[in-house]
């Protein structure tokens, strides 16, 4: 996986892992959270076999989206794909200077039994947290995302797992 990431409009990741021995490459569309791009993005649903809904656990408006946003986009739009649900930048919850700011605004970082009721409340199939920066739970995300599809494929969705991820931030 790249160390950094720069956001952009749409963006295509190829991610190889191994599950129960044997190789499978993801297709992953990062896809655009700007308004701007709300007729594009559905063109990227029909395929994904799995989507993991994003949120950054120190920004309690991108937690918010994902109840008010995102969930009742890819409900309408993909409403028989599994959802993962996954808390981003968790190295940052321990950064006072972040936490400090948050407080001072009444605010604070997005507790992982948060992330969990949420998840309950997206029918999430999946919760996880993550660090990008500190290489922490990245990979068991992409593991669950193959265990996900697999599943899903399994229970007739007819996807195979080389088709597409779709990641909203």
């Amino acid at each position: 996986l790249p160390q950094s990431y720069t956001p952009t409009v749409f963006e295509r990741l190829s991610v190889n892992l191994e599950m129960k021995g044997r190789p499978v490459e993801l297709q992953i569309w990062d896809t655009a959270g700007q308004v701007d791009y709300d007729r594009l993005r559905p063109l990227f649903y029909p395929d994904a076999s799995v989507l993991l809904l994003c949120f950054d656990v120190t920004n309690p408006h991108s937690f918010e989206n994902i109840f008010n946003r995102w969930y009742p986009e890819v409900n309408h739009f993909c409403k028989e794909v599994p959802i993962i649900l996954v808390g981003c930048k968790t190295d940052l919850r321990k950064d006072r200077s972040l936490v400090k700011k948050l407080w001072k605004n009444k605010l604070e970082p997005v507790t992982y039994h948060r992330g969990q009721e949420m998840a309950r409340s997206v029918g999430a199939v999946a919760y996880l947290e993550c660090s990008a920066r500190l290489q922490e739970n990245v990979h068991a995300v992409f593991q669950e995302a193959v265990k996900v599809a697999l599943s899903s494929r399994s229970r007739n969705y007819w996807r195979r797992i080389t088709r597409s991820f779709c990641v909203l931030t």
